[in-house]
């Protein structure tokens, strides 16, 4: 197993072939917020926790080397929210698919959040990186956000993962839109493995479970869960129970 195959082995994992995938790439968002501060730390905590892959910038991978063991899949994000600018609603590109080689990740992942200014601008970056990555055999992991006001509505979600894989991208990453007959048929329209992004910080842990679970069921092929996980009072606890959610 070489190439493409070999790299997406590593983030997709076991009989049902899944994938847990902790996003730690905040930081340019929110800056070095608790659960962020220490990079080490964080990462030693969620694969303790049973996290088979990681989402980080380059910075933060190098910061947190030394805990990356050899079989956690690494995903390099190569665009980042600019927190502090004005016109930091929509991601900017900070790094490419040599940078991604140098670093030896698994795959790069791109953000796009359809309806804030400059969207059609890091669709088109997006595109090209996909065809920039194809003779390396990159994997390229595709964050399809519909807009703000209809983050979870079934057809948003649907249609923003689809034009991810319409130009191309290995892997879609979105929003789950509450009901699993509802995202069955999003799956079965958009066939390109979805991952299913946690979303912000909730009262308790029983959601992100139950979340967790209907996506799978819905025919998810894995999730990434952030806020819920690195804001808990304990992340191992959090990514564990994630991961045995995922495995009944």
């Amino acid at each position: 197993m070489l190439g493409k195959a070999r790299r997406m082995s590593r983030l997709f994992i076991g009989e049902k072939q899944r994938c847990l995938l902790s996003p730690l790439d905040h930081g340019g968002w929110l800056g070095p917020v608790q659960g962020l501060h220490r990079p080490r730390a964080i990462v030693e905590q969620v694969i303790a926790g049973g996290a088979n892959a990681i989402l980080a910038s380059p910075g933060f991978l190098r910061a947190a080397a030394p805990a990356l063991r050899p079989e956690i899949g690494l995903v390099l994000r190569v665009s980042l929210t600019a927190g502090l600018s004005a016109q930091g609603a929509q991601e900017t590109p900070i790094a490419h698919v040599d940078t991604a080689l140098r670093l030896d990740v698994d795959a790069v992942a791109v953000s796009v959040f359809f309806g804030r200014e400059g969207d059609l601008a890091i669709y088109r970056w997006l595109a090209d990186l996909i065809r920039a990555c194809e003779p390396y055999e990159m994997p390229v992991v595709a964050e399809m956000m519909p807009p703000g006001d209809r983050s979870f509505d079934a057809a948003a979600i649907a249609h923003a993962a689809r034009i991810g894989m319409e130009i191309g991208a290995d892997v879609i990453k979105t929003n789950y839109c509450g009901d699993v007959a509802q995202f069955r048929e999003i799956v079965a329209a958009v066939p390109t493995p979805i991952i299913v992004a946690g979303g912000p910080k909730t009262a308790g842990d029983d959601s992100t479970l139950q979340l967790v679970r209907d996506a799978l069921s819905a025919g998810a092929a894995g999730v990434a869960i952030g806020r819920r996980v690195w804001q808990s009072e304990d992340p191992t606890d959090i990514t564990r129970q994630i991961r045995s959610a995922m495995m009944e």
